[in-house]
C-alpha cells in the first residue's frame, strides 16, 4: 500500500469558531489508523496552534506553522526560516493595519492602531491576542525581537489586505492575503512548498498528497496537490481545488474510500 498524506488549513477549514466537529475528529483518527499521514498547514504560530490541538485531543503527524516558516514532524524540525528586511516595512504596517503581531521563537511584539474600536475586534481575534500575551514574552518595540518568523496583520477588509500584500511585495517581502488578514513571511516560504517538503520527508508521491483550505493563501497548495476547498470559500479558492466540501471530515471520508480501497 502506497503512503498517503493529507494537509489541512486550520482556521475556517479544520476549525470553525475554535471548534472541530466530531465527524472530522473521527475521520482524522480513521485516516491515521489506516496509515495516512495527517497534519495541519496553517499561518498560526506554534504556541496557539498546539494549544488548540491539545484541547481537542487531535494528534498530527506533522505541523506546517506560520505558512511554512517552521515545519515540524514529531520531535524533528524539518525547516526553520527567519524573516529579514521587515524593518523597512514597519511604517507602512503601522499606517495600514488595525493591528499586527510579530512572532519570534519565544517572544512577540504586538501593534494596535489607535483607530481600532472594540467592536472591530471579534471574539476569536481577542482570544488569539490574549493567547499570544500568555504564551510569549511580549516586547515593547519590534526592534527588541531577536528573530522574526512571521508578521500577522489585520486590515480593514479583504480589498485592503490585497493592496497591502501588493505593497509589501515591492519591499521584497513575501505576503499572503486571506480575507482581511495578511501574513508576511520569509522569501520563498509558502504552504505549497512546505507540503512538498513534508511529502518528501515521509516518502509520499505528489499524486498521493491531499490538501484542504478556505483562503487565498491556500490556493497554491490546493492547485498543486489534490485539493479540497471549503464550500464557504471565495470562488477563486474553489476554482483552485479539485473538489468542494463542507468539512475536512467529508474530504477525509472521500480520501479513505479512494486511497485505501
Amino acid at each position: 500500500m502506497h503512503a498517503v498524506l493529507f494537509a489541512s488549513d486550520f482556521d475556517g477549514t479544520l476549525s470553525h469558531g475554535q471548534e472541530i466537529d466530531a465527524q472530522t475528529l473521527a475521520a482524522v483518527s480513521r485516516f491515521r489508523q489506516k496509515g495516512g499521514r495527517f497534519g495541519v498547514c496553517s499561518g498560526r504560530d506554534p504556541g496557539t496552534l498546539k494549544d488548540e490541538l491539545s484541547q481537542h485531543g487531535l494528534a498530527c503527524d506533522f505541523l506546517i506553522l506560520m505558512n511554512g516558516a517552521r515545519i515540524e514532524a514529531g520531535a524533528d524540525c524539518l525547516q526553520e526560516k527567519l524573516l529579514s528586511g521587515w524593518e523597512k516595512a514597519l511604517p507602512l504596517l503601522r499606517a495600514r493595519c488595525l493591528f499586527f503581531t510579530m512572532l519570534g521563537r519565544e517572544e512577540a511584539y504586538m501593534f494596535r492602531s489607535g483607530k481600532v474600536r472594540t467592536a472591530e475586534v471579534s471574539a476569536g481575534e481577542q482570544a488569539y491576542i490574549d493567547a499570544i500575551g500568555r504564551m510569549y514574552a511580549m516586547r515593547r518595540c519590534a526592534e527588541e525581537l531577536a528573530a522574526v518568523y512571521q508578521i500577522s496583520c489585520r486590515t480593514q477588509d479583504g480589498r485592503a489586505a490585497v493592496a497591502l500584500a501588493d505593497e509589501l511585495h515591492r519591499f521584497g517581502l513575501s505576503a499572503w492575503p486571506n480575507c482581511e488578514y495578511v501574513d508576511v513571511v520569509p522569501k520563498g516560504v509558502g504552504k505549497a512548498p512546505a507540503v512538498a517538503a513534508v511529502a518528501a520527508h515521509f516518502g509520499v508521491a505528489s499524486g498521493r498528497v491531499y490538501t484542504a483550505g478556505d483562503g487565498r493563501n491556500d490556493m497554491e497548495m490546493l492547485s498543486r496537490f489534490r485539493g479540497f476547498a471549503m464550500s464557504r470559500a471565495e470562488e477563486c479558492v474553489r476554482r483552485a481545488a479539485s473538489w468542494t466540501v463542507k468539512t475536512v471530515g467529508e474530504a477525509l471520508e472521500q480520501v479513505c474510500g479512494e486511497a485505501f480501497a
